[in-house]
């Protein structure tokens, strides 16, 4: 067995303290989350197609001298960056305000729409400057030729480097080449609304039998017991939590190599658990038709006990009525799992990249973006991401957090400190790029009946043999 893990992987240096030391503002990911509505800020581009004109000559700066304007496009994979990011769009805002003579146009969409706009401007060469991308097609796209090399300017600023956490310079690194940089920690997880624990007099939930014991009674309490929203298939984040337990990656290199099968015993048992979940009633009964903004309203207002989702929502619910009784979880513990149970999601998110073309055709247009890029990942962009808007950054953060003031926030950062093991990747980020989406239609495809568990790893099979 290849080991994936890191071993607590994450030392943020955040402190919880009752000082107060933040002024919030203003949401996540892949919010995670994405909508169809449109970016309401007037700096956030609506067109698709690039501006022809990047670098040009501006007005006279502070010293009388003429500065030179420079504009590029960051897309991103929200479709309203102010309101579905607001670290990003608060950064982006700040750097703005330091540099006059530089604009950068937000280009928000789908993470379903981005992935589909990138491969179709890469081959249309009209790619954006920087841009989201999620993490196969990256791969494809940097093998293709298509992604500037960080490398030259990442490796020689040791403090720069320095500033990361444990392997997020790893995870787009091909043949020792950075081709991009996470936009942020992958942590999947649970949220648990606890006053609806204590209402029905439950203890927040370990292991699976537990979990399985709150669910029953609150769908017999007419209470969600867990939001989910599968009518969007990239919501299936906390089940790969709980494919880790049940050894993927015990198997997923010699799937890859064609010496093993999606369909083995291990697997079955997870796709098991998850018709089991769906069978004594976890998800809500409009499972098949609810979206993931859907179950986070349902969960919001009180009507779901539980909600599969991840770190990017913690704002979200901080600045909520519920604050004080949201927290999160990394998932169940299985008495049959293959393995280590202890398993956390505290890897890297898919990763912002850098067209080659700006690279190679406009180099102080590239000099930008790269200082862009290093006042985003800075002290300063990572205090912006952490203190103002309390996001997990991929940084290393020293600040003090306001319990008080932000509790979910700081109960988020004490399950990132905790000793639980993560991955080096989230399981649908070490797979082959073309099979993330079928990787995700295959668990959710059990959540909505359209899969047994041998089917759905029959599906997986048929997939992972077209790119053999």
């Amino acid at each position: 067995m290849k080991k994936r893990y890191w071993k607590k992987v994450l030392v943020l240096g955040l402190t919880v303290s009752s000082a107060l030391l933040f002024a919030g503002c203003g949401k996540g990911n892949e919010a995670a989350g994405t909508t169809a509505e449109q970016p309401s800020a007037a700096n956030q581009a609506t067109a698709k197609a690039v501006p022809e004109s990047k670098t040009e000559e501006g007005t006279a700066g502070n010293d009388g001298a003429a500065d030179k304007a420079y504009k590029f496009v960051f897309a991103e994979h929200v479709a309203n960056v102010e309101e579905q990011a607001p670290q990003v769009y608060a950064v982006v805002q700040a750097y703005m305000k330091e540099h006059p003579n530089v604009t950068i146009e937000l280009q928000g969409t789908s993470s379903d729409d981005q992935i589909r706009n990138i491969k179709m401007a890469a081959q249309n060469g009209s790619l954006p400057e920087l841009f989201w991308m999620e993490q196969g097609g990256a791969v494809e796209m940097a093998n293709a030729g298509y992604l500037a090399d960080l490398s030259k300017e990442i490796n020689s600023d040791q403090a720069f480097m320095d500033g990361f956490l444990p392997g997020m310079l790893d995870s787009l690194k091909i043949d020792g080449k950075i081709y991009g940089i996470p936009c942020e920690l992958q942590s999947n997880g649970i949220w648990l609304n606890k006053a609806l624990f204590d209402q029905y007099g439950l203890e927040l939930p370990v292991t699976y039998d537990e979990f399985i014991h709150c669910a029953e009674v609150f769908r017999s309490n007419d209470i969600i017991p867990m939001a989910q929203g599968a009518k969007d298939t990239f919501t299936a984040w906390a089940f790969e939590n709980m494919h880790c337990r049940y050894g993927f990656f015990d198997h997923i290199d010699d799937i890859i190599a064609g010496t093993d099968k999606w369909q083995n015993d291990d697997y079955l048992k997870f796709y098991n658990k998850l018709a089991d979940m769906r069978d004594k009633g976890v998800f809500p009964d409009n499972v098949t038709t609810m979206s993931y903004d859907q179950s986070v309203e349902a969960f919001m207002g009180g009507k779901a006990a539980m909600l599969n989702s991840g770190v990017w929502d913690t704002k979200k619910f901080d600045q909520s009525d519920l604050a004080g009784s949201i927290y999160y979880w990394w998932g169940p513990t299985f008495s049959d799992g293959i393995g280590n149970q202890n398993v956390s999601m505290k890897a890297p998110a898919h990763p912002y990249c850098v067209s080659a073309k700006v690279q190679k055709e406009d180099p102080e247009l590239y000099a930008v973006i790269v200082d862009f890029l290093k006042f985003y990942y800075g002290e300063q962009g990572t205090g912006i991401i952490a203190r103002d808007n309390q996001s997990i950054p991929v940084t290393k953060y020293d600040g003090e957090i306001d319990k008080e003031k932000y509790p979910v926030f700081a109960r988020v950062m004490e399950k990132m400190n905790d000793d639980w093991e993560s991955p080096a990747a989230c399981p649908d980020m070490y797979i082959p790029g073309q099979l993330i989406n079928q990787y995700r239609e295959s668990m959710i495809g059990v959540i909505n009946g359209i899969y047994t568990p041998e089917e759905a790893l029959s599906y997986m099979d048929e997939q992972q043999s077209t790119i053999q």
